[in-house]
């Protein structure tokens, strides 16, 4: 329950911030350029501006940008929307391994915490996550991935 919890929380938060927040006045779309040398952009142009926005983890609202601004607003959500459908099980393990992670860290002495900071600050998160994966019988291959959270989010 608390595994999907926590995905329903991120996936709300993701959509949210592709979908971007509404005050009740929705911007106006860019109007379409009417020249002769004007790209006509289709939905697929759209959906492929938010696959590449999601895969480089820059998640935001691209509704005026010119592959999107023709859309309507509904089929702007549905399309940001299946982008997320598409990646629930990202979504998933990135939730119950953040779930996971936290308490490691929670359960780790300040003194500790501090010392993994100082490392992975120095060192890198490539060297840290290895060193971390060298460290374990069974290693997952997502130390890396752990590393980078600790950095960005704990430290």
């Amino acid at each position: 329950m608390r595994t999907r919890t926590a995905t329903a929380a991120i996936a709300a938060g993701i959509l949210l911030t592709l979908t971007g927040c509404s005050s009740g006045d929705e911007p106006k779309p860019k109007a379409a350029q009417t020249t002769a040398s004007a790209r006509e952009y289709t939905a697929a142009d759209c959906r492929t501006l938010l696959e590449r926005n999601y895969e480089a983890d820059a998640n935001s609202d691209v509704s005026a940008e010119p592959e999107c601004a023709h859309l309507p607003r509904d089929q702007y959500i549905e399309l940001a929307s299946s982008v997320i459908a598409g990646h629930k099980n990202d979504i998933i393990n990135d939730a119950s391994n953040e779930i996971a992670w936290d308490e490691a860290w929670d359960s780790t002495p300040a003194e500790q915490q501090q010392t993994v900071c100082d490392r992975l600050t120095t060192d890198g998160t490539d060297v840290v996550g290895q060193e971390m994966a060298d460290l374990v019988d069974e290693p997952t291959g997502d130390e890396n991935d752990m590393a980078k959270y600790f950095l960005d989010e704990k430290c």
